[in-house]
């Protein structure tokens, strides 16, 4: 069982216990388009859900790379199982801002309690005596079909006119809705990352109290450890990020043995024995190296400046955004790199190469990665400040 103040050695035979799991039901979970019982219900029983789960609330709360290791690790895998992981573990972040009796309500039935739900705002939350009323329908729910909660965002409404914040911005209310007041809809035929069951759910105007429901960039943590400090949005960015790492890891490695053992048609030698792909291979070798040590010296860094007693500086918060989206360019480069350097053995469904390059194309359309924050990231350096997309 993990425990607390963990390191990447204290989690990493807990990994280990569990990717033989993953690898057992990887194709059912392709076939079927959701996350299998039998693996969520490892991740669940080994404690490794509880990684981000405040330590107020019996959680591990460990740094940001050893859950980015965490990450890593298990989508070398299954992409698809370290995407549902990484949400459904990442949501203990959301509860981190939740009033105390909303969070001890959302974790009455043990730290390891899973929180998917929809950064997307297509709700509508009307507040009533004790909190508000929901509607929606919310897209790319990765992992919905398990747990006890679905995370909603939700525009807040006074009457028909949404409510402003301070700033000028609609105020984002994140509500913590009880799963059986959703409908799971089946909504995934996705390109990859089938596995990951990202489908729709709506909610029709569902209850929910006030002490299970918090503002959206405006509410600060409600804990104190200094982890959650970081944000949101740069907490799971970092997190979703790290799938994309694992998935081209085994890009490469899965090349590597595939042309060890590979002769060209037509050939007299072997793929393994060309100076080319040796070229290439190193090339692509460079590209993720480097792309992965930027994201984890970054999230090194944030982390020390939250021991520190700091908050996370617009530079270094510059930094973190050009980390996620460099590496969510390289990751599929790297991919594509290798699915072409195998000629047309990778060509058909099922092998590991054609599944890599859907599921990291599939991970690289995130918002956490999009092209759009080079522009909203580089203005940084033109004195105008970190804009959003």
């Amino acid at each position: 069982m993990v425990g607390t103040e963990l390191s990447w050695d204290a989690v990493q035979a807990t990994v280990a216990e569990l990717k033989p799991i993953i690898e057992q039901y990887r194709d059912d979970a392709e076939q079927d388009r959701r996350l299998p019982n039998a693996v969520f219900a490892a991740m669940r029983d080994t404690g490794l859900l509880k990684l981000w789960t405040p330590k107020e609330y019996g959680g591990s709360e460990v740094d940001i790379t050893v859950f980015m290791r965490t990450v890593e690790e298990l989508s070398r895998v299954d992409g698809a199982a370290g995407w549902v992981f990484a949400n459904l573990a990442a949501g203990s972040v959301l509860a981190a801002h939740l009033p105390e009796a909303g969070a001890r309500e959302v974790y009455a039935n043990g730290a390891s309690t899973p929180l998917p739900g929809s950064v997307a705002p297509r709700g509508r939350a009307k507040p009533v005596d004790g909190g508000y009323r929901v509607s929606g329908r919310w897209p790319l729910s990765s992992g919905c079909h398990h747990g006890e909660w679905l995370v909603v965002t939700a525009l807040v409404f006074d009457g028909d006119v949404p409510r402003m914040g301070p700033h000028g911005a609609p105020n984002l209310a994140q509500l913590f809705v009880r799963h059986d007041e959703a409908q799971i809809l089946d909504t995934w035929h996705s390109l990859g990352l089938r596995g990951s069951g990202s489908t729709d759910f709506a909610v029709e105007d569902a209850f929910v109290p006030e002490h299970r429901v918090f503002i959206l960039f405006m509410d600060p943590p409600q804990v104190a450890g200094p982890l959650y400090r970081a944000g949101i949005l740069p907490l799971y960015s970092l997190a979703l990020t790290t799938v994309s790492l694992g998935i081209a890891r085994a890009a490469i490695d899965a090349f590597v043995a595939l042309a060890k053992e590979k002769t060209p048609t037509l050939s007299q030698t072997g793929l393994a024995t060309r100076p080319t792909i040796h070229a290439e291979v190193a090339h692509a070798e460079a590209q993720l190296q480097s792309a992965r040590a930027y994201l984890y010296s970054v999230a090194d860094d944030i982390m020390a400046s939250l021991r520190a007693g700091s908050d996370v500086p617009d530079e270094l918060e510059s930094r973190r955004r050009l980390a996620c989206v460099n590496a969510g360019a390289v990751c599929p480069t790297v991919a594509n790199q290798m699915f072409a350097l195998a000629g047309t053995t990778p060509i058909y469904t099922g092998h590991p190469l054609e599944r890599f390059l859907r599921d990291v194309r599939t991970a690289s359309q995130h918002l956490a990665v999009s092209p759009v924050w080079w522009e909203k990231t580089g203005q940084f350096y033109f004195g105008l400040g970190l804009g959003m997309p």
